[in-house]
């Protein structure tokens, strides 16, 4: 009866034992399962994670872009302004400079009279043609100096030529009929002169 009871005993502990061993016993297997399954777990968080970053990365790269196209869309939209402005301004100025030319001719003519010179009538024209001048000049029109500079196609536009006897005056403006202006350095008309020319040339 004893040999039997020890027996049972042995048999318990081997048991015992090995399930403790990993032997494929029921609690073994259920374990390796639980961590198989956890590494599954991590692995997966892992993939969506790299998922995630791509999509940041391409939502990044997405939003530089539309960022850049609407500077690119702003600063084009503020140079048309600019320059519609600025045509604007130069389609008015260069009326005005008919104007100008009528009211210089105008206070030439009346120079010549002596006695119009100490006229206070002359003195008031002279000083509103002063400040018409200024005016132009704040809005960024200068005159072009074309009297006796070489002769420039781009600012100069040849009317006629004069015959001199100076070769250092061959073609050079010799006389301006109507003066030249240039808007913010910009050509706004060009300077109506005579071109000097000498017998051999």
């Amino acid at each position: 009866m004893e040999d039997t009871t020890n027996k049972d005993n042995e048999s318990s502990q081997e048991e015992n034992e090995a399930h403790k061993c990993g032997c494929g016993s029921c609690s073994c297997e259920d374990a390796s399962s639980d961590e198989s399954s956890d590494l599954n777990e991590v692995e997966k968080l892992e993939n969506e994670i790299e998922e995630l970053k791509v999509k940041i990365n391409d939502y990044d790269e997405k939003y530089m872009r539309a960022f850049a196209e609407s500077e690119n869309i702003r600063k084009r939209a503020e140079k048309e302004r600019r320059d519609i402005i600025k045509n604007a301004n130069k389609t008015l100025l260069a009326k005005l400079l008919g104007f100008m030319d009528n009211f210089e001719r105008a206070i030439d003519s009346v120079s010549k009279d002596e006695e119009m010179l100490n006229n206070d009538f002359y003195k008031g024209i002279e000083l509103i043609g002063k400040d018409f001048s200024n005016f132009l000049e704040e809005a960024g029109v200068k005159e072009i100096n074309a009297l006796g500079e070489v002769f420039n196609p781009n600012i100069h536009e040849a009317l006629t030529v004069a015959e001199v006897e100076d070769e250092t005056k061959a073609d050079t403006v010799v006389e301006v009929f109507i003066k030249g202006y240039t808007l913010n350095d910009d050509l706004l008309r060009s300077a109506k002169v005579v071109i000097g020319k000498t017998k051999q040339s």
